[in-house]
């Protein structure tokens, strides 16, 4: 080696060191120049650099996927933050993209998910389990029963709107025989009857005093003050046709055959304004 290269080495060598110094006293200026550099140099040489990178992982396929599995778990959060926020921004772009791609795929992805769900039932089970005990879980369902009770509900509305004079001709019927087979039956019939009657003559202004106190213990006047008491928010005698009278205490819980149980099943303290579809939902409960 003549002096001339031994002049350029020891050049080189000092340059190298002052520009490691330079590095390691200002890193964010640094990394801030890297990165322009970078930027420029990729620009310019993006078509060689794919390349490049292609042939490197065709060449090295199990290599890339190892580093694909380690660099994923190092940035796990990272990588999650970042699908989700693309998915909140890109929703219905990624919606119809996944449900284009599961038509395509359909036989394989529905096998993968069976092989899947086949080697992991136990774990499965578990999480399934584990969600339906949760709050989360608990309210959920709750908050589905109550939808599908309303829908429940909807249609049967909807159904004996569209069939009034089929319905009225099976419960007909249906009131006739089972009066017929059953006595409790036929007596808390007759006096839920009662109790209609006497409420709609009771917002008709009619006299109703004796009915209403022979059958639930009370006033015309206190059974009204009595039930306005107990409203719900937005409940008015204008929407009567929204609200039923409800019997806290189902009369299917009491012998009707028993005049005490009688006297105590339509006691206007057992009687409370609940809206329909709740009614509905409610049923035998109490």
């Amino acid at each position: 080696m003549n002096n001339l290269q031994m002049r350029l080495e020891k050049k080189r060598a000092k340059k190298a060191a002052q520009q490691r110094a330079w590095r390691a006293s200002n890193p964010e200026r640094a990394k801030a120049t890297a990165a322009t550099h970078w930027k420029t140099y990729y620009e310019k040489n993006k078509a060689r650099l794919y390349e490049k990178k292609k042939a490197y992982m065709a060449a090295n396929p199990e290599k890339v996927r190892k580093w694909k599995r380690a660099d994923y778990e190092r940035h796990r959060e990272a990588y999650i933050r970042r699908a989700a926020k693309r998915e909140h921004e890109k929703k219905s772009e990624i919606q119809v993209w996944r449900r284009r791609y599961y038509q395509v795929n359909k036989q394989r992805i529905d096998a993968r998910n069976r092989e899947y769900c086949w080697r992991h039932w136990k774990e499965i089970a578990r999480c399934r389990r584990f969600y339906r005990l949760s709050a989360k879980g608990r309210a959920s369902k709750k908050a589905s029963d109550r939808r599908c009770a309303i829908r429940v509900a909807a249609y049967k509305a909807g159904w004996a709107r569209r069939n009034r004079e089929r319905l009225s001709q099976y419960l007909c019927i249906y009131f006739r025989d089972r009066s017929r087979r059953d006595p409790a039956f036929a007596i808390r019939l007759r006096l839920r009857s009662r109790l209609v009657a006497t409420i709609r003559r009771l917002m008709t202004g009619r006299s109703a005093t004796g009915l209403i106190r022979e059958l639930l213990g009370c006033s015309a006047s206190e059974l009204a003050r009595h039930l306005e008491s107990k409203f719900l928010p937005g409940m008015s005698w204008d929407n009567r046709s929204q609200w039923h009278v409800d019997h806290i205490k189902p009369l299917c819980a009491f012998d009707l055959t028993d005049p005490e149980q009688q006297a105590v099943a339509f006691h206007y303290s057992n009687l409370q304004p609940l809206w329909a579809a709740d009614n509905m939902r409610k049923g035998s409960r109490w």
